[in-house]
């Protein structure tokens, strides 16, 4: 093998707003002289901004998708009855599966003549459940034909992801390595069974854990150990410079919290500290960066604390606007929670806002605290507790002379 990789990268939907880490993985490879090609199982939506890691090395145009139809590839529903139809989530019309199916014949055919045993491999049901009842395993054998003798090594993004794709490493011949990074140890496994890995921890090569925390996560779930590696997900801090906080009279002390609008984020926790500290008499600002299902539920705590005047939501940002709204911040808070079980991984957002200079404030959650220097850089709260998180960002506000050293 040449000191220059011929390198897939496997994804399940490209670009996504929230995983520029792996935008910034690809353009560090690229840099090195590595050659990457995404292969992606759906495209990312088109209505989100556009990070600027997208165009270093042109990555659209590095993307080789798997075509097919989305109640096959992003729903995975069954083909099956024949006889019945298929309601897409979402959809006001039904199609007959026996159109599904004659949709993904010449696929199939192509497939079978050109790898039979894979062919019949992917469709097995012990082997890939509701993947082979959709069909999906077809539509990705098929993108990857062509493909197949163009790669030293598949890099696999997410556990599911590497599941869907586990025979490309038969197929193409060469070792694979699968990242697992949050909810595809937690959610996924809570979801689909503990057991939902077996398969592909028997035919990795090597998987990497993003974190201590998730290493331990991925053991209990019967990875071998001797099989792992912890690898945190890095950053360039050349594009995360220190700025020097200074807090001017009179000005409110700015509070700044990245992350997509979901539970397990803990944002309502944070407006209801930010009430608390507006309670007693201090003048904060709340700017929250993210986009998610929890906007209207957030929104009506911002309306029922009364701190219209006191939050901003700024929907997502690209990554050069994030490191802009951390350059102005003070302080950062991430307050994650468990949310039936599930965990966050590393949590990377974290060390970006230590990267920009800013104390922050964090919950004991997951991997949150292997990723900065507690009563260093910042503290750790107890997950849910309101009061612990506005005594601590208090207690900070109220020194401004100690933020330059955390």
């Amino acid at each position: 093998m040449s000191s220059r990789l011929r390198i897939a990268m496997l994804v399940g939907t490209f670009p996504v707003v929230s995983e520029t880490f792996i935008m910034r993985q690809i353009n560090g490879l690229l840099d090195l002289g590595h050659e990457v090609e995404i292969i992606a199982n759906a495209r990312g939506a088109t209505d989100t901004p556009e990070h600027p890691e997208l165009n270093k090395h042109e990555l659209m145009r590095r993307v080789r998708y798997v075509e097919g139809p989305p109640e096959s590839l992003e729903w995975e529903l069954p083909v099956w009855p024949l006889t019945g139809r298929t309601w897409p989530p979402g959809s006001e019309v039904s199609q007959p599966n026996w159109r599904r199916l004659a949709r993904v014949l010449p696929r199939l055919a192509r497939c079978l003549v050109s790898a039979p045993v894979t062919t019949c491999r992917v469709l097995s049901a012990r082997a890939y459940g509701y993947r082979a009842a959709s069909f999906s395993m077809v539509y990705r054998l098929h993108r990857l034909l062509p493909l197949r003798r163009r790669y030293d090594v598949l890099h696999a993004q997410f556990g599911p992801t590497g599941n869907s794709f586990r025979f490309a490493r038969e197929l193409c011949g060469v070792p694979m390595v699968v990242s697992f990074h949050g909810y595809d140890f937690s959610t996924r496994p809570r979801l689909e069974g503990r057991g939902m890995y077996e398969a592909l921890f028997r035919t990795c090569d090597r998987v990497i854990a993003n974190s201590s925390y998730t290493r331990d996560q991925l053991a209990g779930l019967g990875c071998p150990l001797d099989r792992m590696d912890v690898l945190p997900v890095g950053l360039d801090t050349r594009e995360f410079a220190a700025v020097e906080r200074r807090l001017k009279p009179g000005e409110p002390v700015r509070v700044l919290s990245v992350g997509r609008l979901v539970e397990i984020k803990g944002h309502e926790n944070v407006l209801r500290a930010v009430g608390q500290l507006c309670g007693q008499g201090r003048l904060v600002r709340f700017d929250l960066v993210g986009e998610g299902p929890l906007r209207g539920r957030l929104e009506a705590v911002v309306e029922e604390l009364g701190l219209k005047d006191v939050v901003v939501f700024h929907g997502a940002r690209t990554s050069g606007e994030v490191r802009e709204w951390m350059a102005a911040a003070h302080l950062f808070v991430m307050a994650s929670i468990q949310v039936d079980g599930d965990r966050e991984g590393q949590g990377l957002v974290l060390q970006e806002a230590q990267a920009s200079g800013l104390p922050v404030v964090a919950t004991n959650h997951g991997a949150l605290p292997e990723g900065m220097l507690s009563e260093r850089s910042g503290f750790l709260v107890p997950e849910g507790d309101v009061g612990e998180l506005a005594r601590r960002l208090g207690w900070l506000m109220d020194r401004p002379h100690l933020w330059g050293e955390m």
